[in-house]
């Protein structure tokens, strides 16, 4: 059981994937077989973690500079469901804050941040956005960072190992928890 992630960071891209798969994840819809494998599996481990979590208690953390990156979102229409689905994970993550006293104050939260990003150690991550959600991530003390960006995250979490957060996928996510599951179901 202590493998299990109690805090999980959503990074953008996975907030995005639940939105545009939102049918299957939440409704249970079947995922069109034209789909790439790794995304069947995400929308798999998405809808397995999200009808065990009604029972469990995991937490979902995002942070101000997730909404940052939600509002500059192009397609406005997308926007708009992203944007109202952001507020319901924020209020949702608000109402966790509220209630730990473990998490650090603002001027700690900025020492931590300022001090992992002048460490170089996120350096390997070529955007800057990339960085900040994952100090956010260390900040509010997440077990996992949870991620859809292959493109520059996940190719790079080798590197980042020694962060006291786990870089992982849906699918990794999803199996870590499956071997519990039934407890909850």
């Amino acid at each position: 059981m202590d493998s299990i992630p109690g805090r999980v960071f959503l990074d953008t891209s996975s907030l995005n994937f639940i939105l545009e798969h939102g049918e299957c994840i939440f409704d249970g819809v079947q995922p069109s077989q034209n789909l790439s494998r790794r995304i069947f599996r995400d929308i798999n481990a998405f809808y397995n973690m999200f009808f065990v979590g009604q029972r469990a208690v995991w937490q979902l953390a995002v942070s101000p500079f997730t909404y940052k990156e939600v509002i500059e979102t192009q397609d406005p229409s997308k926007r708009y469901y992203l944007e109202h689905w952001f507020g319901e994970v924020w209020n949702y993550w608000l109402d966790i804050i509220k209630k730990d006293n473990n998490l650090p104050s603002f001027v700690e939260a900025e020492n931590t941040k300022i001090s992992l990003l002048s460490s170089g150690i996120l350096d390997v991550l070529p955007d800057i956005e990339d960085r900040l959600l994952i100090c956010d991530a260390i900040i509010y003390k997440c077990d996992c960072f949870c991620t859809r960006d292959w493109k520059t995250i996940l190719r790079n979490r080798s590197h980042l190992k020694s962060l006291p957060v786990e870089i992982i996928t849906p699918t990794e996510w999803w199996d870590m928890i499956e071997p519990y599951a039934r407890l909850w179901v």
